[in-house]
């Protein structure tokens, strides 16, 4: 059997995997589980070939960090031997991402399963309301539009911390509905100070700003969850500013331009940004995806402070 797990959700990835390997004869778990790197798919096809140790006689190879555009012809008529691999073989594939114009992908298609695991983009607090929602009720925990929609603040996209957050939730509400100050007195929002960093950006405070975005360091966040946070809530100030730019009006209407999950929300949103330029707002998204971008080439979080000050001045006189 061959399987692709393409995705950038490293946690469910990594969920699928411990499912796949408990397969195995936990007694001989050691002989039968592999792991190789992309560079090393030749010793990974042979592994795959050869026999399985155990009562259950099953074996589990993955093939971790690929890069399908970067498989050569060598590489390729490696792959010539998958149709000879025993079915006591499951050989796994893992990748960010997969183009499937690439004559490597429809091979691997045309022989095995894709399964796919994309995080929810962060700004897209619409589907990961969804997500919220589906699994709490999953796990019969019994919750209001509001407490989701908190949930799905305080969460965001992290599908690991999601589980666990419910999972712990459901077991003290013991199947009774949980009020919001209980969820909130359970589960802190990981992103509370960097929407006040986002606020104090927007309100020229720079002062402020500096003060946050050291304290948030100093706790050791991720600077790409920092800049993410950030990113999310200016592109959203943003649409909802264009919006009304453009004669859109009522709240309901701008909740699904926008793609807001809780039109309450927009009577707030449609404050926050009233005396706010819609040009500075487009300017700060750029400014952040420049930020996000230069960080992700290993940009240290020292390169944080000049950007976020740059972005702060947009908005006003320092």
């Amino acid at each position: 059997m061959i399987t692709l797990l393409i995705g950038d959700d490293q946690y469910a990835i990594r969920k699928k995997l411990t499912s796949f390997k408990s397969a195995l004869d936990p007694a001989w778990t050691s002989f039968n589980y592999h792991r190789f790197p992309q560079s090393s798919l030749s010793d990974a096809i042979d592994c795959a070939l050869t026999i399985a140790f155990g009562t259950l006689k099953a074996k589990l190879i993955v093939v971790e960090d690929c890069n399908f555009k970067q498989f050569d012809d060598k590489m390729l008529k490696t792959l010539d031997l998958l149709p000879q691999i025993p079915d006591f073989s499951h050989l796994v594939f893992i990748a960010p991402s997969f183009d499937k114009r690439l004559k490597v992908s429809k091979f691997l298609i045309s022989h095995g399963k894709l399964l796919e695991f994309m995080l929810i983009p962060p700004w897209r607090t619409d589907l990961i309301v969804q997500s919220i929602s589906a699994q709490a009720k999953s796990v019969k925990l019994l919750l209001d539009s509001n407490t989701v929609d908190y949930l799905a603040l305080a969460i965001g996209n992290d599908s690991a911390r999601a589980e666990s957050e419910l999972q712990k939730l459901a077991i003290y509400g013991s199947g009774r509905r949980l009020t919001n100050a209980e969820v909130q007195a359970l589960v802190p929002s990981q992103t509370q100070n960097s929407l006040q960093l986002a606020e104090a950006i927007r309100e020229n405070d720079c002062r402020k700003a500096m003060t946050l975005l050291n304290e948030l360091l100093a706790r050791a966040e991720f600077p790409l969850v920092i800049c993410a946070t950030l990113s999310t809530q200016f592109r959203m100030w943003l649409w909802v500013k264009a919006a009304m730019a453009n004669g859109v009006k009522l709240d309901s209407e701008i909740a699904k331009v926008c793609q807001i999950a809780n039109p309450k929300r927009v009577y707030f949103l449609k404050k926050e940004v009233a005396e706010t330029s819609e040009l500075a707002l487009a300017q700060a998204v750029t400014l952040l995806l420049e930020l996000e971008v230069s960080l992700k080439r290993g940009a240290g979080a020292d390169s944080m402070l000049p950007s976020i000050l740059a972005i702060a001045r947009l908005f006003g006189s320092v």
